[in-house]
């Protein structure tokens, strides 16, 4: 299992605030012949946004899944959007994730996967006019034609259409990480959370100190009121009183 951090930014903004954290986690299974070749290998990506729970909440994992089956035609059959090699569908939740290309970087590591096994052929994708509309659907097409995956539009709309006939040599896996997305160990992000966890300590502590002295102060004013008075006139007007004992002081001298 690998695990690891991806760190999002909007693609509109990618040097602006991270938007959200991602925990990732890519879990694959194989089953292998008495040849030593691999039958079936599956691949499930799961992930999860980095945030505080809900008092008695639990947090949500979702997942992409993805399987190779040898025994499906010569070179074996992959389908890039389910763990059957006949079918799937893609769903990038929550909504919020969708348009900075979270699903795009986890489909990406699907489509690296799938190379391991270049004859294989691609279980052919299905796209629904009620799936697409406006600029979900161009995203939506998008998303797939990214990576080479090629569609027989049923009409000029784009909305519904079924994938070419494909094997799993002429995907196209990205060749760079977008800007906007950055990738994090697991031990270099819980050392840099470490890190802000003992700065927040730091101030913490010093607020304490800070609310601990105004406290002293308060008590001693009730304790000792004309003390607390007088320090507080003398602190706001001392220039004031300065200048009055000097115009006092050559007043009485002249006189």
């Amino acid at each position: 299992m690998e695990s690891y951090i991806l760190i999002v930014r909007s693609r509109l903004d990618p040097s602006g605030r991270v938007v959200t954290k991602l925990l990732i986690n890519l879990n694959e299974t194989q089953k292998y012949g008495a040849d030593g070749e691999v039958e079936e290998a599956h691949l499930r990506i799961c992930y999860r946004v980095i945030e505080a729970a809900l008092s008695g909440g639990r947090k949500q994992t979702y997942e992409f899944p993805a399987c190779y089956v040898r025994s499906c035609g010569e070179g074996g059959r992959i389908c890039l959007t389910g763990s059957s090699p006949f079918q799937g569908a893609v769903f990038l939740e929550p909504d919020s994730l969708q348009g900075n290309r979270v699903g795009s970087f986890i489909m990406n590591k699907i489509v690296e996967w799938a190379t391991h096994w270049p004859d294989a052929e691609i279980n052919q994708i299905k796209l629904f006019a009620h799936q697409g509309r406006g600029e979900n659907k161009l995203r939506r097409n998008r998303f797939y034609e990214q990576f080479g995956i090629r569609f027989d539009y049923k009409d000029n709309t784009h909305a519904e259409g079924i994938a070419r006939p494909m094997q799993a040599r002429s995907l196209t896996p990205w060749t760079q990480l977008p800007n906007n997305l950055c990738v994090m160990r697991l031990d270099e992000f819980l050392d840099e959370q470490e890190e802000c966890l003992a700065k927040t300590q730091l101030d913490q502590r010093a607020h304490q100190r800070q609310i601990e002295n105004l406290y002293s102060e308060i008590t001693h004013a009730f304790d000792h009121p004309v003390w607390f008075a007088t320090k507080t006139i003398w602190a706001k007007h001392n220039h004031l009183i300065v200048g009055a004992f000097i115009i006092g002081g050559l007043i009485w001298h002249l006189w």
